[in-house]
């Protein structure tokens, strides 16, 4: 075999050995967003007051804040930039990043250990904690060890927690765990009495007045975007641009007009004023 032949052939299969790493290495999104000048954003629907569609038009704080950070990512590119909008669920969300539907996650998702290890998370921009919703005609469940039958998010912390209470069979009184799609339809079944308390993101909670909700917050979520797993490049811009964002003062506009109703604490005011990636305390 001349040397030619020989050299081409050992190439060939240094190519087909080294396809594996190349297939898992971590996507250049900036990179791509520089050559597409293309930016897609999956936002959390049926979310509010962070992220919904309202006239088909995207809504919510975190759109408000995405938008913001897209425009900072503007200046330092120094290009105009296209939003692709997705509307996206918690579940799918993870899906959208891996394959690369989505860049961004804006939503309302809790910044824990455990989704660290399948992407990565921006700076927590609000702060919130699970409570319990119960019917006004049904004051039994203001109690906090009172659950019954109780609705939660599918994939969210609070499903999980309330899960592994109701595997410990402990002091709390839950008889069922109900897993559901949407606050929407959590706050149906309360009202139908399909179920008699609802575990959820106080922040979260639909407002209606037959339903109370227990002040009382028995955990702490930050709040952060969702970016792909390893993709330093992007995420490092991403967080300097939150940070500028961050720095107009610009939140407190966003929250006036996204229906938060005045339940903005003094942690979700510090998380804009000392940025912060603390993930949320395991308790599942």
């Amino acid at each position: 075999m001349k040397k030619t032949h020989f050299a081409r052939a050992l190439m060939a299969l240094v190519c087909i050995a080294l396809q594996p790493a190349f297939a898992d290495a971590p996507t250049n999104t900036l990179a791509r967003i520089q050559t597409e000048k293309t930016i897609r954003i999956g936002l959390r629907e049926k979310n509010p007051p962070f992220g919904y569609f309202e006239a088909d038009k995207p809504a919510g704080l975190s759109w408000e804040l995405c938008s913001a950070i897209v425009k900072q990512v503007e200046v330092t590119l120094k290009t105009k930039l296209k939003i692709i909008v997705t509307p996206v669920t918690l579940a799918s969300s993870f899906e959208g990043l891996k394959n690369g539907d989505i860049d961004l996650q804006c939503g309302s998702t809790t910044h824990t250990k455990e989704r660290e290890e399948k992407v990565d998370f921006s700076y927590t921009f609000f702060v919130s904690g699970l409570t319990t919703a119960y019917r006004n005609d049904d004051i039994s469940f203001a109690n906090p060890l009172q659950f019954g039958r109780v609705a939660a998010l599918t994939g969210s912390t609070a499903l999980k927690i309330i899960e592994a209470r109701f595997a410990r069979k402990g002091a709390a009184n839950i008889t069922a765990v109900v897993p559901v799609k949407s606050y929407e339809e959590a706050l149906d079944k309360l009202k139908k009495k399909e179920v008699d308390t609802t575990f959820a993101d106080l922040v979260l909670m639909p407002i209606d007045p037959s339903i109370s909700v227990r002040r009382s917050l028995e955990t702490i979520e930050p709040y952060a975007l969702m970016m792909r797993k390893g993709d330093k490049q992007f995420s490092d811009m991403i967080d300097r641009s939150m940070i500028a964002v961050f720095a107009t003062g610009a939140m407190k506009n966003f929250t006036k007009g996204s229906k938060f109703e005045g339940r903005i604490n003094f942690l979700t005011l510090e998380s804009w004023r000392n940025p912060s990636k603390e993930a949320s305390l395991s308790l599942y």
